[in-house]
């Protein structure tokens, strides 16, 4: 199976590669492209297959190769994002990038499902989730009936998202690390979108 991995020189980008490894039941060949690399963004434009959009610094606006490549991918592959990554996801749902009420960093955070999608599939209705954070998606009124928020922490900021149709999802949490316990289920759950 393959996959591409943009990577926005995230510390935590080589867990995320060892996460989606051990959760996959069949050899995966990740392509890792660096957010700057235009000539590899540009082959998977050519050539797409599914993706996973690493965490960052930042915000998504400093990141506009990423983001164009994303409007050209969207309908045609899965697409999971992480942290930046669902904030990405999240623009591109018609939500705004604000400041978190609270900046988390290795902060454990309780997690609940406020609506079930096949991302959640095999989830607790609540779990605990490490974030490394201090922006968030806000949706607000937005009227895009594509994509479903599915669960939210305690504070009501939303942590996870999925289009209603199209295989794509997110996480404002990091499920690799060690603080997010159990949450293999996830990469799982994308890695079950591939066609192989």
């Amino acid at each position: 199976m393959r996959i591409a991995f943009i990577d926005h020189y995230d510390s935590f980008s080589f867990n995320v590669l060892a996460w989606l490894r051990k959760a996959s039941t069949t050899t995966l060949d990740i392509k890792r492209v660096t957010c700057d690399d235009e000539a590899g963004l540009a082959r998977l434009k050519n050539e797409p297959i599914p993706l996973v959009i690493s965490p960052g610094p930042g915000k998504p606006t400093d990141y506009p190769l990423t983001l164009r490549l994303l409007d050209q991918l969207i309908p045609k592959v899965p697409i999971l994002g992480i942290c930046l990554g669902h904030q990405m996801l999240g623009v591109r749902a018609g939500g705004k990038i604000v400041r978190a009420e609270d900046p988390w960093h290795g902060t454990q955070e309780k997690v609940t499902i406020a609506s079930n999608s096949w991302f959640t599939e095999g989830l607790p209705s609540e779990f605990l989730a490490i974030t490394y954070n201090s922006l968030v998606v806000d949706l607000g009124s937005t009227n895009n009936n594509d994509w479903q928020p599915l669960a939210f922490d305690t504070k009501k900021q939303l942590m996870m998202l999925s289009h209603r149709e199209l295989p794509l999802a997110s996480v404002q949490f990091h499920p690799e690390s060690f603080g997010s316990p159990h949450l293999d289920v996830l990469a799982r759950n994308f890695l079950g979108r591939i066609k192989s």
